[in-house]
């Protein structure tokens, strides 16, 4: 995802300006510049601001069913009670909940997944542009990867309240039942706002940033390897292509393959931080865990270290359409609307 460098033309000498147009007196008809120009000239933190806000909210809102069993299967304490599997739990919550129940906290995801998703490529775009001519080519993934997690460390002030809110809606109207007995309260939240009401008048503002250590952890280092291998495999595919001689940006659906395989990677290696993560972010005032290293440790003592593979497979499955989406759509939204050079004036 090179941020593409907007450029405006400069007319050659001899070339007529507007000024000189002015000048002149001259009847020269003068075309103003279009939308699409203008969004040619934005700067790349504008375009990936644009183009992240978009990708964010198509991803998260198609993939979010998978979402919600994905944590379910996390939080439960023993694979077999309730969601042993992705099938299975398919089959659980439509029995106990109907379709309702795979979309809880769609909202706080249509919400909030814009505006982090705009921060996000935004940050990392900003972060590389600069970093990238500082260091040689063939250290460009220490780049990729630092700034892949300080992008996400910097919004996480934001990012993390919304998955919070957004995890507890997910375990439904009953999240004792949902959650085979792990979490011990039962909060039927409305929605967004009154979730997040609810969490503030209960627990405080501590409450919207439970495992703010651990999904920062988790998160940080999924967008350190996410953006690593998507560059990775995005430069050497773009090589493949130029050893057959053809000279051009990766299309939406080579952009959605690569981002969906740099994704399944990210989301294997970091599957451990997100048990511990989604575990201290539903567990409500009723602390069983005290943070990152005692939510750990009691998990494996009680559990074994398979424990930490837990719903992994989920995990995979939702994340790498997740993750090719968001590429997808962010690459062919940047390439479409604001790629190329800005014209001042078209002189008929």
């Amino acid at each position: 995802m090179s941020p593409a460098t907007a450029t405006t033309a400069t007319p050659p000498p001899g070339a007529m300006t507007c000024n000189s147009v002015r000048a002149a007196g001259s009847s020269v008809s003068v075309t103003r510049p279009t939308a699409t120009s203008a969004m040619a000239a934005a700067s790349p933190a504008v375009r990936a601001l644009c183009s992240g806000a978009v990708a964010g909210v198509v991803a998260d809102s198609m993939l979010h069913p998978l979402e919600v069993i994905n944590l379910r299967m996390k939080i439960q304490q023993k694979p077999s009670a309730k969601y042993s599997g992705i099938l299975r739990s398919v089959r659980t919550i439509l029995k106990e909940e109907g379709v309702r129940g795979y979309f809880g906290g769609l909202s706080t995801t249509l919400l909030a997944s814009p505006v982090c998703a705009a921060m996000y490529f935004g940050t990392y775009e900003t972060l590389k542009a600069t970093a990238a001519p500082l260091v040689p080519d063939e250290h460009l993934g220490v780049v990729y990867f630092l700034a892949g997690a300080a992008s996400e460390a910097i919004i996480s002030a934001v990012s993390v309240p919304s998955e919070v809110i957004k995890s507890r809606l997910q375990l439904g109207r009953n999240p004792r039942n949902a959650s085979g007995g792990v979490v011990k309260y039962t909060q039927n939240y409305r929605g967004t706002a009154h979730a997040a009401k609810s969490i503030l008048r209960s627990e405080g503002v501590r409450g919207l940033y439970a495992g703010y250590s651990a999904c920062l952890s988790v998160d940080t280092f999924f967008s350190a390897f996410s953006f690593l291998f998507y560059e990775t495999l995005k430069h050497r595919y773009q090589q493949h292509l130029a050893a057959s001689n053809v000279d051009r940006q990766l299309n939406s659906v080579e952009s959605l393959a690569v981002g969906s395989i740099a994704g399944g990677m990210a989301a294997f290696l970091t599957n451990p931080l997100d048990v511990i993560t989604v575990r201290l972010m539903t567990q409500g005032k009723n602390k069983k865990y005290l943070g990152l290293r005692d939510c750990l440790v009691k998990s494996v003592r009680n559990e074994g270290p398979g424990v930490l593979w837990r719903g992994a497979s989920c995990r995979i499955v939702s994340i790498m359409p997740t993750t090719g989406i968001c590429f997808g759509v962010y690459e062919t939204i940047k390439h479409t609307f604001f790629d190329g050079d800005l014209e001042d004036f078209d002189l008929d």
